[in-house]
């Protein structure tokens, strides 16, 4: 019997799977730019949004509890209100990285 690849699709990782990556990712790999609506170029490879977004997160904030409950939790005034996990599934990603990069270079607080 010929046996055939599953069709089904891979398992989507943990929000804390994520976080967790986020914290301990190479420096070195840094985001280049966006792939498409669900990935971010690195000099390595591709990473799933999300994991672009939790990264430069977690150059501000190096707790990774802390940077989920902010990721999932806190509304963005300057973007809407919403907190950034929305403002990735609607597709927004590129404005929370830049409103992470203006925290992480000292242009607001």
């Amino acid at each position: 019997m010929i046996s055939t690849p599953s069709i089904l699709p891979l398992s989507k990782p943990s929000l804390w799977s994520l976080t967790l990556a986020a914290c301990a990712a190479d420096p070195s790999d840094p985001l280049i730019s966006p792939v498409g609506e669900h990935n971010y170029s690195t000099l390595t490879g591709l990473v799933p949004v999300a994991l672009a977004v939790l990264r430069v997160a977690a150059e501000v904030e190096p707790c990774p509890k802390a940077v989920m409950q902010w990721y999932r939790y806190t509304p963005i005034r300057e973007l809407g209100n919403l907190p950034a996990e929305r403002l990735v599934a609607l597709g927004r990603a590129e404005m929370v990285i830049a409103f992470l990069h203006s925290i992480r270079d000292g242009a607001r607080n």
